[in-house]
C-alpha cells in the first residue's frame, strides 16, 4: 500500500499549488498594503479566480500593488469573494419541527430557543459549485460529492473534527440523509487522500484532525440502521486506520513493567507556515535564528492543529513562558 504521506505529497503538486502560491503572495501583499489591524490571513487563501481571469496576469499585476487602493482594485478584478465557490443548498431533509424533537425538554423556553439552534442548519447547508470540479486550478477548496454543513463565520468549508459534532446535531434533528451525504464527503477525501483531511482545501493536505469519522458511521448506524453505509464506509475506515498506525503517526510507548505499547500521535507532514495563517506564523518564527528551529516550529504548530486543539494550554509548557 502506497503510504498515505506519499500521497499528499502528490497531492500538492500541479494547478491548485500555483494557486496557491499565488495567493499566499497575494497574502503578504495584502499585509503590507493594508496593515495588521484585523487582518485575516485565511481570506486571502481562499478566494478563488474571477470569471474570465487569469492566473498569469493576476501574477503580473501583483507587483504594482502597494496600497490600500492598489490591493482593493486587484482583488476586484483578478478574484471572486472567498466561500463565492460554495452555494446555499436548502436541505430537502429540513423540517421546521420534526416529529419527537427534544421530546424531554419541558421547558417553553428552552425548546424555543432549540428550535432557533435547528433552523441554523438552513443557514449552514451548501454544496460546492461545480466549477470546483470542473475547473480545480481556480480555486483552494476541494470537490465534494454531496451536501456540507460549514462551521459559519471565516470558516467556509468542510472540517474533519467539526463534522463529527455536525452529525450528531443532525441526528437530534432527525436528519439522516444530510447527516450521510457529510460522512460520504469525509469517505471520498479518504478515497481520493488516504485519510481525512483537516478540511476540504488544497491547502490543508499535510495533516488530519482527530480521527472520528468510525465514530460517526457508527451514530448514523445506531440512529439508522442503515448497514449499506457501513459497508460502503468500511473500506475507507480500514485505510484511515492505516494512515493514524503507519510509521509517521506511531509511536512506541515502554510502561513501567517494561512493556512497549504502540500508540499514535499528532504528526502533521509539513515543515512551513501553514498557508491558512502564512503571516502569523512567520512573524511567530521570526524570534528564532536558525532554518531548521523555524521549520521546527512550523511542523510543531501544523501537529497542534491537526490535534484539533488549537490552541490551547494543552501544548504549552507553562515553565518557559
Amino acid at each position: 500500500m502506497e503510504p498515505a504521506h506519499a500521497h499528499v505529497a502528490a497531492a500538492g503538486e500541479g494547478d491548485h499549488d500555483t494557486l496557491l502560491g499565488l495567493l499566499q503572495r497575494v497574502q503578504s501583499a495584502a499585509l503590507r498594503a493594508l496593515g495588521p489591524h484585523d487582518f485575516d490571513p485565511k481570506l486571502y487563501v481562499d478566494l478563488p479566480l474571477a470569471p474570465g481571469a487569469d492566473r498569469a496576469a493576476a501574477e503580473a499585476a501583483l507587483a504594482s500593488v502597494t496600497t490600500r487602493e492598489d490591493m482593493e482594485t486587484f482583488l476586484a478584478r483578478y478574484f471572486a469573494s472567498a466561500g463565492s465557490d460554495l452555494v446555499e443548498a436548502d436541505p430537502p431533509d429540513f423540517e421546521a419541527e420534526p416529529r419527537g424533537f427534544l421530546p424531554r425538554v419541558a421547558s417553553r423556553e428552552a425548546r424555543a430557543w432549540a428550535l432557533e439552534v435547528h433552523a441554523l442548519w438552513k443557514d449552514l447547508a451548501r454544496r460546492v459549485a461545480p466549477d470546483v470540479a470542473a475547473r480545480p486550478g481556480r480555486h483552494t477548496l476541494l470537490p465534494l460529492p454531496g451536501r456540507v454543513v460549514v462551521p459559519g463565520s471565516r470558516f467556509r468549508e468542510v472540517y474533519y473534527w467539526d463534522s463529527y459534532w455536525v452529525v450528531r446535531g443532525l441526528l437530534v434533528s432527525k436528519m439522516y440523509d444530510t447527516a450521510k451525504d457529510i460522512v460520504l464527503n469525509l469517505v471520498y477525501l479518504v478515497e481520493e487522500y488516504g485519510f481525512v483531511l483537516n478540511g476540504a482545501r488544497s491547502y490543508y493536505t499535510n495533516r488530519s484532525q482527530p480521527p472520528l469519522l468510525s465514530s460517526m458511521v457508527l451514530e448514523l448506524y445506531k440512529a439508522t440502521g442503515d448497514l449499506g453505509l457501513v459497508r460502503r464506509s468500511f473500506p475507507s475506515l480500514l485505510k484511515e486506520h492505516n494512515f493514524w498506525v503507519s510509521e509517521l503517526h506511531n509511536v512506541e510507548i515502554m510502561d513501567n513493567h517494561g512493556r512497549v505499547h504502540n500508540l499514535s500521535r499528532y504528526q502533521a507532514m509539513w515543515n512551513k507556515p501553514r498557508p491558512e495563517s502564512a503571516t502569523i506564523d512567520e512573524e511567530l518564527a521570526s524570534k528564532l535564528n536558525s532554518t531548521a528551529a523555524k521549520e521546527k516550529l512550523y511542523h510543531q504548530i501544523a501537529s497542534a492543529a491537526e490535534s484539533g486543539w488549537d490552541f490551547s494550554s494543552r501544548w504549552m509548557r507553562l515553565d518557559v513562558l
